[in-house]
Parts: structure tokens; sequence; C-alpha cells
């Protein structure tokens, strides 16, 4: 009787339980309160993104001190990827900012996309723990 195959399945089993919670941890999660920023021609602005889960369903709310809150249609988050639209009211004309943007722990890169135009987008989850921020403070 040959013990090696039982031996092998054993082995793989355990690594694979072993793995998955380590796995499952670092699954990226969109879900909390981000600091984001854009820059157009030198122009800085910054904004704060706030996705929450309601069961299975995302909800979302952008605001910026210069067009205030706006809710977020068609959110989507899969494989690590946020897209979502932002309509903007712009001097009574409805303007459609569509995002699009990887997360990567608590950092966020992306762009907005406006009448063809792309608008770059960086910043952190709130609460994050940067490389700058002492230890235990």
């Amino acid at each position: 009787m040959n013990r090696h195959p039982i031996i092998r399945n054993t082995i793989i089993v355990f690594l694979v339980l072993a793995a998955t919670p380590f796995a499952l941890a670092q699954a990226p999660d969109p879900v909390g309160t981000w600091n984001l920023q854009t820059d157009l021609q030198g122009q800085t602005t910054s904004f704060t993104l706030t996705i929450t889960k309601e069961g299975n369903a995302l909800k979302g709310k952008v605001t910026s001190e210069q067009y205030g809150a706006q809710e977020l249609t068609d959110l989507k988050f899969e494989n690590g990827i946020l897209m979502y639209t932002r309509n903007l009211d712009i001097g009574g004309q409805a303007i459609a900012m569509e995002f699009k943007g990887k997360i990567e722990g608590d950092k966020m890169t992306g762009a907005y996309s406006i009448q063809g135009v792309e608008l770059p987008v960086t910043g952190t989850r709130k609460g994050a723990i940067s490389a700058d921020t002492p230890q235990g403070k």
C-alpha cells in the first residue's frame, strides 16, 4: 500500500486551509472614509469619499467644500477596482464624473473621466497608519 498520496493530499489540504485566512485578510475592501485629492493643472482639490455597505449593496457619497455632497450612482467594486458616477451641477448644467480606481490596502489611485478629460485621483483611507505616522501615538 502506497501512503505517499495520503500524506501529500494531507499536506495540500493543510496548506490551503492555513493560507485561506491570509488571502481573505488581504482582500481589498472599499468600505470606509477616504481622503482624496485631484490635481487639475496645478490646482489641487480635496474631497471625502464615504462608502458604506447595506446588506450586499454598496452605497456612497462624495463631499467637497466647493460642491457639497453628492450621492454616488452605479457604485461597483470588483477585483480591487472601484467604479462610480458622481453627478455635479455646475452653473445649472448637469455634469457626470465617472470614476475608476484601484484600492491597494489603504491607498487608492484612479481618475475621474469628465467629457473626455482624465483627472488623476489619489488618496488614503481615513485612520490608516502611514509610514510617516509615529507608532504608539
